[in-house]
């Protein structure tokens, strides 16, 4: 028998989760398949026949706490589903089902996703920042819901998922439901030579450069960091760093740009530079996978002031 695929959808109650199941219950991608639902939070929108009329599936409510092995292996005993749905109470840790439910060695997770009411999301993140840390270091995708493009920094919001799993894959959407592309929202013009990237948006450009060497590869920029001489790079490169805050004030990490260039005897270690030079790829290994990482090829540089925010912040 085939892999059961498993959507798994979390995030704070009322913020879409509901509402985007019922969409994709709805949609060519599963239709035909026989889908159960484990809906383990009660809100606004319920899973009713109107919702998806396209789809007939199984659904079973229960808390999250009613997720156990016993029921995952009585739904596959009793339904042998094609697809799960599992809509997480969003006040539960994803580690209460990931780290503790066994699952019928069928079942297999397709994805994790947390869902982020927009129009909510500065608020809850300034004062619930640890919840959200847990959602994005669990899920590998996020659906940024309700967004005004007109108001929201969409660039910022990408950032704050980004410091905390720079691997996780972001999609936004307006209130409309029309997907919105980060490229036509960058607070700086990749088309000028150099390009000038603020000194509070160099995280951004880190991040966003990770996920698009096509974008990157080959512009000149101008970025603002601390230097830092490393002994293993033997006098041929330094690092651009800056120190991220990512979900709360003890979680301050090092977020640095590898600058290639030959260091002299006078060169300003430890200060702050304007750098001048052209974003190249290096391969660089990241839990176990292969990953390229942007760095500098230093065409000049001049030593600034420090910046008003030292640390760079994503929220």
């Amino acid at each position: 028998m085939d892999d059961c695929l498993v959507y798994f959808f979390t995030g704070f109650l009322d913020s879409g989760k509901t509402s985007v199941i019922c969409s994709w219950l709805d949609g060519e991608n599963f239709r035909g398949h026989k889908a159960v639902v484990i809906n383990t939070e009660e809100g606004e929108e319920e899973y009713i026949a109107e919702n998806y009329p396209n789809a007939d599936p199984v659904i079973i409510n229960c808390d999250a706490d009613g997720v156990t092995k016993e029921l995952t292996f009585d739904i596959e005993a009793r339904h042998k589903p094609e697809i799960v749905f599992i809509e997480w109470n969003g006040s539960v840790s994803p580690a209460e089902f990931f780290d503790k439910v066994d699952v019928p060695q069928r079942w297999a997770l397709a994805a994790a996703i947390v869902v982020v009411d927009c129009s909510t999301y500065s608020e809850y993140y300034k004062n619930m920042q640890t919840f959200f840390a847990d959602y994005y270091r669990y899920c590998d995708t996020v659906i940024f819901n309700r967004v005004d493009p007109a108001n929201d920094n969409i660039p910022k919001l990408r950032g704050s998922v980004k410091a905390v799993n720079p691997s996780i894959s972001i999609n936004f959407l307006s209130k409309d439901n029309e997907i919105i592309r980060i490229e036509d929202h960058l607070p700086y013009d990749l088309s000028k030579s150099p390009c000038e990237i603020s000194a509070d948006d160099f995280g951004l450009f880190y991040t966003d450069a990770l996920d698009n060497v096509d974008r990157y590869n080959g512009k000149r920029v101008t970025l603002i960091g601390e230097a830092e001489i490393l002994r293993e790079f033997r006098g041929r490169a330094f690092v651009l760093q800056r120190q991220a805050y990512t979900c709360c004030a003890a979680d301050v990490g090092v977020m640095g740009v590898l600058c290639m260039y030959d260091i002299k005897s006078n060169f300003p270690a430890g200060q702050w530079l304007k750098v001048t030079g052209q974003v190249r790829y290096f391969e660089d290994e990241q839990n176990g996978q292969k990953v390229a990482v942007p760095c500098l090829t230093v065409e000049n540089y001049a030593v600034t002031s420090k910046p008003d925010n030292e640390i760079i912040y994503f929220n």
